[in-house]
């Protein structure tokens, strides 16, 4: 049962979220998210609904985007906004133009609620004037705990995204030079780490859909924070496209 405090308490904070951030800094996100995002063929945008911020990722039609690793790369960067109005982030990986998503994550950062003792009336004046001020201390003490909670879990996030960057396939497109064909492609190191390996495996198919082969891409040798641009002939001449199979890393 929810004091009067408590409830107005409720009300303002629910009024502070539906106000929202404001125009001006949603496209400050936009623009910083985009930068973070240059090296890659996708184009960012970000809204707020009440108080849940949507971010969209929209890939050109025909390439390939690796969405986790890219969710990474922008929750990196979230934690540099105060976004204390916002208790859902929603990030959408999808097709330029189609109406429908290829890819979803949500993450939640409403602080768990504290869960408080019933307060029971009484015929006694001083007992409830006790109640009434540990409830308004419980209020003050969720507040903030909440604030902090919030904090902690955008901390959390960004030391999660960090520890999960690794070797991505950024890039690829099946490629026809001189009438042979080609796998050309982007590499990129988000770690701190130094691989003395990183192979990559595409499965080849035929114009029937039919698959007809494979074809691998070595790169020896590839530093923290490097790129790597790969062009590797295919041999298979039956092969029209190429999918990837697998992406390894040794150290």
């Amino acid at each position: 049962m929810y004091t009067g405090t408590y409830a107005l308490a409720v009300i303002h904070r629910q009024t502070v979220g539906v106000r929202g951030m404001g125009l001006l800094q949603v496209e400050q996100i936009r623009e910083t998210l985009q930068e973070v995002l240059s090296e890659h063929s996708v184009i960012v945008q970000v809204n707020q609904f009440r108080n849940q911020l949507n971010i969209i990722l929209n890939k050109p039609p025909g390439t390939i985007a690796h969405y986790a690793a890219l969710v990474d790369l922008l929750k990196s960067r979230l934690g540099q906004f105060h976004l204390d109005d916002i208790d859902r982030i929603k990030i959408i990986g999808r097709i330029q133009g189609s109406p429908k998503s290829d890819w979803e994550e949500v993450i939640d950062l409403r602080p768990t609620p504290l869960v408080s003792q019933p307060t029971y009336a009484s015929s006694a004046p001083w007992v409830v004037a006790i109640a009434a001020g540990v409830v308004s201390l419980l209020v003050i003490f969720s507040y903030h705990m909440g604030q902090w909670q919030q904090q902690q879990r955008m901390q959390s996030l960004i030391g999660t995204a960090s520890s999960r960057q690794t070797v991505t396939l950024t890039d690829y497109k099946w490629h026809i030079e001189g009438g042979a064909p080609f796998l050309v492609g982007v590499l990129k190191n988000y770690s701190e780490d130094s691989f003395r390996l990183v192979q990559a495996d595409f499965e080849l198919f035929d114009k029937g859909g039919q698959r007809v082969g494979q074809v691998s891409v070595q790169v020896y040798g590839l530093g923290p924070e490097e790129t790597w641009h790969f062009r590797e002939p295919v041999g298979n001449l039956q092969a029209v496209r190429a999918r990837l199979l697998k992406l390894q890393s040794f150290l």
